[in-house]
């Protein structure tokens, strides 16, 4: 769940105006001064492809937005009109952060030392009514930024995790308007599949009736606006898709128009889903049952369905999701920061072992908290400790969970998530080349024990160099930085603590 923004769950929301709308004008494919053809030479490439193939001393031919070829040690090179030297880098698919919050808006009170921390609504089981709460709160930011605010405030918070190697990002509902953050995706050159953060009830703690915030039919016709204007997006950057928060903040009427919506656009719909050890017993005072069985109830237990956090699943509920090919999709590098007891339950990292699709994720915050190579670092290490076995989660299923499982949770995977011929050519480029790997026999699992973001040195969309030695090539970091600082001073100047 969303993380980021817990600090302010106190905070009310007051004036604002309306995003402006913008015209859904594709974004140039291949710009001026790139060429066509290039032929990148790795120290090693990692497919992520159904094989796991590794190619050490390969090659891949991109042309224009595609992978051309591709090749091993000692494969005649093809022609290029342009050579990028990797050979002393590791090359990944681009990294697919699935489940995502822009949440940079928000109001940082934290502290050079621990004085700011409070306690969260996410331990000890979860506070349902307070999440609950938080979570109304929230659905009212989208609507309050305006267009000239959200972008600049999106722009940089995208930056943030393509500088780390994240190609595509899958909004789950975020504190910015999904306009902001489509033209945000255009303009840095990198993909996203918007949605909007969506609730209408509040369970209070101990009561068999839930309050009503929003109304459902008002959500379901604000998903329709959002699946008409950005899902199949021409640029081929930008995707949408239906979300809502979650299981106790749905009411029956919600989960009903969700089926609905995603059905009529046969795409993807995301909740978080069995995130909070006292979320069913919640779901089960109010409706009878649990949140995962009303999902079923309402035909949404489905291989279309993005379940966040889902850590919370009783044994037969385990098993429709696995049996169902449900995407579960986790922020294992998160959960420490908010007291969320997932990963420990070990029930992911079974999930993934017992062959189902595991995505590694983010989750959303303030400010930067760390890209995909932290995510899947956490995804090997946590799964292994959590089920006392390194074949739960060893290095190529990790990156897996970064990269091929994303694509497939967020529908994309016919397009991205592994280096094949004929895919999108979205790479990330790695540099390997210091004392860490130096005695290394596998740099991907060095990487990932001991790799970071910063390690990322280009980053490629589609075949367009998005990200050069670190820095942006689309816009100007500097700038990029300095609209934000201004964005938020004005955003935050309407939001104040409730009297």
């Amino acid at each position: 769940m969303l993380g980021g923004l817990a600090a302010a769950a106190t905070v009310a929301a007051t004036g604002g105006c309306a995003p402006q709308r913008l015209a859904a004008a594709p974004g140039p494919a291949q710009p001026r001064g790139q060429a066509r053809r290039k032929l990148v030479r790795a120290g090693i490439i990692y497919t992520a492809d159904a094989s796991d193939r590794v190619l050490p001393g390969g090659w891949i031919l991109v042309e224009g937005d595609q992978i051309a070829a591709m090749g091993g040690k000692g494969a005649p090179e093809p022609r290029a009109d342009q050579i990028i030297d990797a050979s002393r880098h590791m090359v990944l698919p681009g990294m697919i952060n699935a489940h995502w919050h822009e949440s940079f808006v928000a109001p940082d009170r934290e502290t050079p030392d621990d004085k700011a921390m409070e306690p969260s609504a996410y331990s000890k089981g979860g506070d349902i009514e307070a999440l609950g709460a938080f979570f109304s709160f929230v659905t009212t930011v989208q609507d309050l930024l305006p267009f000239e605010e959200a972008l600049p405030i999106a722009r940089w918070s995208m930056w943030t995790q393509l500088r780390s190697g994240t190609t595509t990002l899958g909004d789950i509902g975020s504190a910015n308007s999904a306009d902001g953050m489509a033209q945000a995706a255009l303009d840095l050159g990198m993909r996203i599949r918007v949605s909007r953060w969506s609730g209408d009830i509040v369970i209070p703690n101990a009561s068999s009736a839930f309050r009503r915030f929003a109304d459902a039919d008002r959500t379901a016709t604000a998903w329709v606006d959002l699946m008409d204007r950005w899902n199949q997006h021409p640029s081929g950057l930008v995707r949408s898709m239906p979300s809502v928060m979650g299981s106790f903040c749905s009411s029956d009427e919600q989960l009903k128009l969700l089926r609905e919506v995603a059905t009529k656009y046969d795409a993807p719909f995301a909740a978080h889903l069995g995130a909070l050890r006292n979320e069913a017993e919640a779901n089960r005072r109010v409706f009878g049952i649990s949140g995962i069985e009303r999902f079923e109830k309402f035909g949404l237990v489905t291989d279309k369905l993005l379940s966040v956090h889902t850590a919370w699943a009783s044994e037969d509920e385990y098993k429709l999701l696995l049996a169902r090919r449900v995407n579960i999709v986790h922020s294992p590098a998160h959960y420490g920061q908010l007291g969320e007891h997932t990963v420990v339950t070990g029930q992911i990292g079974r999930y993934l072992r017992d062959g189902g699709v595991v995505a590694s994720s983010t989750d959303g915050n303030i400010s930067y908290i760390g890209g995909m190579p932290e995510a899947m670092r956490a995804a090997h290490l946590g799964h292994n400790e959590a089920l006392n076995d390194i074949f739960a989660c060893p290095p190529l299923a990790a990156l897996r969970t970064g990269t091929r499982h994303g694509a497939t949770a967020l529908g994309w995977d016919d397009k991205i998530g592994s280096l094949e011929v004929g895919k999108q050519a979205d790479l990330v480029i790695v540099d390997i080349d210091d004392f860490r790997y130096a005695t290394s026999n596998h740099p991907l699992r060095t990487f990932l024990v001991c790799g970071s973001s910063k390690d990322v040195r280009t980053v490629l969309v589609a075949g367009r160099v998005v990200v050069e030695d670190g820095r942006c090539t689309t816009m100007d970091e500097g700038a990029m930085l300095n609209d934000l600082r201004k964005a938020v001073v004005t955003a935050r100047a309407r939001f104040k603590p409730p009297a």
